[in-house]
């Protein structure tokens, strides 16, 4: 090619499409106007007029022609030139004229109408250069973690994201800059099996894998990972023990090849909620009683000093914690001094936990029961309870209900007759049938379970009684925390495990 002929031609005079171009499915012949249409609709032009008015016409390759007929055709580059062509006039492709004379309005289109193009000295040898560059491998696309590495080293280097975004406008800079922040997360956990740090450091990780999971929502709630996409910050709120144990099994498993992108494909398919629920029972077994190796998870990026936090505490730092949930009072007729609790109260009172799910793995919804029972237990299990406390506590107290009422239709009892009650059935007649129903079967475990649920006690033993999650659901005073919503649950799981049972 050193030896061919270059030549600075017109893009709209001195040069033509080649129709037997192998992208075309077109005969020799047709009019160079369909040509471009052809390009425009299946060969994606538009991007490239969009590329080369927001960075400029690349010229480390150019376009070859040969000629033909006595004119000059375009063999390689007509995407390039029917963009150029359609930057001088927009009415060659109508359909798409709006937008590509939005994208040339601040150029001068007089700049790109001049271009230098190589002439081949017959068609065999432009056929050799075509075949060597479409169907030879000299030119290795990067993959996705080699293209978020790219970004981040010239983060690295002092650049910033602005800098970046402005200099790459054809890029997602800001998609790739958080892939590689969150993949520098995993790739700092200090794995018990040193092979999977070598594992996530190659080349060849797929990336595109534990892309299926970061890039779903619940999956950041459960690690606690934060991603601030307008400011393409990425911060991890977990405590480090427990990231660790989710990593270590994500990335085991795709090295494993115990998932990849056929099933994660979807959030929505079986295999993608099974993995999930398989981490989330992960996360709820994690015991956080000795924090001794645990410190404060960093967050580069926090609420100012004196700002409400998520969980409506105050912040008096960026980096500081937020008080126990299980400090909160609970609603109470009398006035009492908090150092007065007694050492039974302090024991009764539910202990605080990192997890921010209800652990429901030990209650199974009988195949037989009805669909709303399956619905509720499947939203009580991916409900953030840290998050949405008072919805979560207003779905427990229905989940009660509707249990004790499909239990009672299920050994062929109405709660209704049985109660004497004309209208509609609350949960205070629900729990009054319960109670009626295993004293006849003689099972006193459970007994006292209703029992305490159907009083009034205050103090500690108050949170999962029935008055409190009717003060919940209906007093505008009153509100629940993620330590109470746990509370309840733990205080009527075994009744509820005994209704639903298959």
């Amino acid at each position: 090619m050193s030896t061919w002929e270059e030549r600075v031609v017109d893009v709209v005079d001195d040069v033509r499409l080649d129709p037997r171009n192998v992208r075309l499915e077109l005969n020799d012949g047709f009019p160079e106007g369909d040509i471009i249409q052809d390009l425009f609709h299946n060969e994606k032009a538009l991007a490239l007029v969009e590329s080369i008015c927001k960075v400029g016409l690349l010229t480390h390759e150019l376009p070859i022609a040969i000629e033909r007929g006595g004119e000059l055709v375009i063999v390689e580059g007509n995407r390039r030139v029917a963009a150029l062509k359609a930057i001088q006039n927009p009415y060659l492709t109508p359909e798409f004229q709006a937008r590509i004379t939005r994208f040339v309005g601040g150029i001068d289109r007089q700049a790109l109408r001049k271009i230098t193009v190589k002439v081949a000295p017959n068609q065999d040898a432009a056929d050799q250069l075509i075949a060597a560059i479409h169907t030879g491998n000299q030119r290795v696309g990067w993959s996705p973690t080699r293209q978020a590495a790219f970004f981040q080293a010239q983060i690295d280097a002092g650049k910033t994201t602005e800098y970046l975004i402005s200099h790459y406008p054809t890029v997602d800079v800001k998609k790739f800059v958080i892939r590689s922040q969150l993949l520098n997360l995993f790739r700092g956990v200090d794995y018990t099996d040193p092979q999977l740090k070598d594992y996530i450091k190659t080349r060849t990780f797929p990336i595109s894998v534990l892309a299926r999971l970061y890039d779903n929502e619940k999956f950041l709630e459960l690690a606690q990972i934060e991603v601030d996409e307008h400011n393409t910050q990425v911060d991890l709120a977990a405590p480090p023990r427990l990231f660790a144990l989710i990593a270590e099994k994500v990335i085991g498993d795709i090295k494993a090849k115990k998932i990849n992108t056929r099933t994660l494909n979807s959030a929505k398919a079986q295999t993608y909620v099974s993995y999930m629920n398989e981490l989330r029972e992960l996360v709820d077994s994690y015991d956080d009683s000795d924090r001794t190796n645990d410190v404060p998870p960093v967050r580069t990026a926090g609420p100012p000093s004196g700002c409400a936090t998520e969980d409506n505490t105050t912040s008096t730092t960026s980096d500081s914690t937020s008080a126990p949930e299980s400090t909160r009072a609970a609603p109470s007729s009398a006035s009492k001094d908090p150092g007065q609790t007694t050492e039974k109260e302090a024991a009764a009172k539910p202990k605080a936990t990192n997890s921010n799910y209800l652990n429901l793995t030990s209650v199974v919804v009988s195949s037989s029961y009805p669909p709303a029972i399956h619905q509720i237990h499947a939203e009580l299990s991916a409900l953030n309870i840290r998050k949405f406390p008072n919805a979560a506590f207003d779905l427990l107290r229905t989940f009660l209900e509707k249990s004790i009422k499909a239990y009672a239709e299920s050994i062929g009892e109405n709660i209704r007759n049985t109660s004497n009650q004309g209208g509609f059935v609350q949960l205070s007649h629900c729990l009054t049938w319960l109670e009626g129903h295993l004293k006849a079967q003689n099972r006193r475990s459970y007994l006292q379970v209703i029992s305490k649920i159907r009083g009034n006690k205050l103090g500690s033993a108050y949170i999962p009684t029935l008055d409190h999650m009717n003060a919940i659901n209906h007093n505008h005073e009153v509100f629940a925390t993620a330590d109470e919503v746990r509370a309840c649950w733990e205080g009527m799981q075994g009744l509820v495990r005994m209704m639903l049972k298959p």
